[in-house]
């Protein structure tokens, strides 16, 4: 196929020119082949003149430059598609895909007036990167939203990041390959989702926080914890759902269903537990319980009850009876029991009733296959009643009485000692015309467990005008059988 090059020393033909083929058509030198032009310099158009192709446009290798204004295309020497402006490239194909330099605009870099890009689906076999900034929104008011999910990995080190900051405060989120979750920020704020509510708060170099309801209840601080209670009754509460105890501002409480221990789990023979005053040091103890098992007091004295206005129940009591004083069991105990003033006027008057069988605190309650012997020592104060004595010495008296009794468990019987009890002091005369007191033994319902023992005060007539009032204490020690 004939060729025709221009240069700019002439025009080439590929075939001699005859001197008759000049004022011939350039077919005279291409013959019958299509025309092959090669141009060695550049091909220029007018300006805004078009040059339209009707076929294919193909850059072979090694061809320089198709340029009108600022549109440049060149073809490298490897086969590439390169796109410039001003003599820079901004996008060219190579052997992976396209390479593109700078930004993509949209209509003055507003890609919602250019209308809408539409996509079935976007598929990268590899990934999809970009090593600078991304920029999502321009205004304060512009929001991001994703309907699926998030993943972000690093595929170095198994990492998710997310990082985000306003102004200069920063805030992290961090899942680490270990499972850890980590969240970074100066001040992390958790509230209801209406916004309104503090759920906790949690400061960098400072305290953390709880709430309930919007209060504050718990918070660190340098020195360890701190409880907001909501009386002073209330504070920290340990609870399994049944058994629970209160550490408030001013007390410890313990509310269980079964037994409290107060520990010390020292192998020190030494150690011991202690309860002091105005300290902890060993010279502010007060009570202490030792390894021996004995108890300490180290002043003042055991005051039970104190405070009550009417007191009731037992303050002493020590022996090896077990919780149901089972039969042939070793045991014997001992308990003092405070018996409250009582008005005297109807002879006899009970003071003070124990029922064996159904137990009276802190003895145990007896068994009913068992046998026991049972002593009740009675100490009494009588005195006139009214806010005044005339006659102190006249109007006051003392009695000191105890007896012993033979239980039978089998039956429930009780009976006391033959010739009753016997008087130990009696000064009572002063208030008290005759009589003195006395013990009883009762059996409302004979060959039940209501059978009891009871300590009564006897009279012919009572002395004080302003009647009679009877006080004191009543000491009961019982002993099991053995076999």
């Amino acid at each position: 196929m004939s060729k025709l090059t221009f240069s700019n020393t002439g025009v080439t033909t590929g075939q001699p020119v005859l001197a008759s083929q000049i004022s011939q058509s350039f077919d005279a030198f291409t013959g019958a082949g299509d025309y092959a032009i090669t141009i060695s310099g550049s091909l220029t158009t007018a300006a805004n003149s078009q040059v339209s192709l009707g076929g294919d446009l193909v850059l072979a290798d090694n061809v320089s430059a198709i340029s009108q204004s600022n549109f440049t295309a060149s073809a490298g020497g490897g086969g590439n598609v390169i796109l410039k402006y001003n003599e820079s490239t901004k996008l060219a194909t190579s052997a992976t895909g396209v390479d593109m330099s700078g930004k993509f605009n949209m209509n003055a870099n507003d890609i919602s007036d250019a209308g809408t890009i539409v996509a079935s689906n976007i598929t990268a076999s590899t990934s999809i990167r970009n090593e600078g900034n991304t920029f999502l929104g321009n205004a304060n008011t512009d929001r991001v939203s994703i309907t699926g999910s998030l993943e972000m990995t690093d595929p170095g080190s198994g990492d998710a990041n997310v990082s985000m900051s306003i102004d200069s405060d920063e805030f992290k989120m961090i899942q680490g390959s270990d499972g850890t979750f980590t969240i970074g920020t100066p001040q992390l704020n958790i509230k209801g989702n209406d916004e309104a509510e503090t759920v906790a708060i949690f400061n960098q170099d400072g305290d953390c926080q709880l709430f309930f309801n919007n209060v504050r209840r718990l918070r660190t601080v340098s020195t360890g914890m701190e409880v907001t209670a909501s009386s002073a009754n209330t504070g920290i509460i340990v609870t399994d759902g049944t058994n629970n105890s209160t550490r408030s501002a001013t007390a410890t409480k313990f509310n269980f269903d079964g037994n409290t221990y107060v520990s010390n789990e020292s192998t020190n023979g030494a150690a011991k537990v202690a309860f002091a005053l105005g300290g902890t040091a060993a010279a502010n103890a007060k009570v202490a319980v030792s390894a021996s098992n004995d108890l300490h007091v180290y002043s003042g004295s055991i005051n039970v009850q104190s405070g009550l206005s009417v007191p009731t129940g037992s303050y002493f009591s020590g022996g090896n009876l077990n919780a149901n004083a089972t039969q042939n069991a070793v045991g014997i105990q001992t308990a003092d029991f405070i018996v409250s003033n009582v008005q005297v006027s109807s002879s006899p008057t009970i003071i003070f009733r124990y029922y064996p069988w159904l137990g009276l605190y802190p003895l145990p309650a007896l068994n009913a296959s068992n046998n026991f012997v049972v002593t009740m020592k009675a100490n009494l104060l009588l005195m006139e009643r009214g806010s005044t004595l005339v006659d102190e010495e006249d109007n006051v008296g003392y009695l000191e009485y105890s007896s012993v009794f033979g239980i039978r468990g089998s039956g429930y019987q009780l009976s006391e000692v033959t010739g009753g009890g016997t008087t130990i002091a009696n000064k009572t005369s002063n208030v008290l015309t005759s009589g003195g007191g006395s013990f009883f033994v009762g059996q409302p319902i004979p060959g039940t467990d209501q059978g009891y023992l009871s300590l009564q005060i006897t009279h012919g007539g009572v002395t004080p005008s302003n009647g009679l009032q009877v006080g004191g204490t009543v000491t009961i020690t019982v002993a099991q059988q053995i076999a």
